[in-house]
């Protein structure tokens, strides 16, 4: 087997909502669908681009229960990794959106920069970009997690103790 491509279809809430939000963070939109598109579908559903991957967002499905797209997701099981060059211009688009950090920006040793955001449905997106220290001092990133853990880190207790006051886990 070959894998020529993986999408992501997120089962949306407020369709309206959730599109601006995409739009919002640079997301380009390659098609659409719904009751008053070219293509006719009963709901409104859209196909979105950014660096080669597809993203996908429905307020409905032929296939899916209704009540389905009215659940939030609740926890970070799951989250999409969008990797960029920089963190540094995410963080004005998310202020003009009024998109709220979940996490803001953190070294993490494995020499990445990440921040954290959720869409209006709770999908988690990390946005991960390679570790720079002139990057990482303008976005004031938190470097709890840029050195590697020591045994004595590894407990629960210790991790709550280095966490305290900082930005939250997910």
């Amino acid at each position: 087997m070959k894998i020529t491509h993986l999408g992501i279809h997120i089962k949306v809430a407020d369709f309206a909502k959730s599109e601006r939000f995409y739009l919002a963070l640079g997301f380009r939109k390659v098609f659409e669908y719904g009751p008053d598109r070219k293509a006719k579908e009963s709901y409104l559903g859209a196909v979105f681009e950014h660096g080669g991957t597809k993203l996908e967002i429905a307020a409905g499905h032929r296939a899916v229960k209704p009540e389905v797209f009215k659940e939030k997701v609740l926890s970070s099981k799951i989250s999409l990794m969008v990797n960029v060059k920089s963190l540094l211009p995410i963080i004005p688009l998310c202020q003009q959106a009024n998109i709220r950090l979940a996490v803001g920006p953190r070294h993490y040793y494995w020499n990445t920069l990440e921040l954290v955001v959720k869409d209006p449905d709770g999908v988690v997106l990390v946005f991960v970009s390679p570790y720079s220290p002139i990057q990482a001092k303008r976005l004031r990133a938190d470097e709890t997690f840029g050195q590697p853990p020591t045994p004595a880190d590894t407990s629960f207790c210790s991790l709550t103790r280095l966490t305290a006051g900082r930005s939250p886990q997910l």
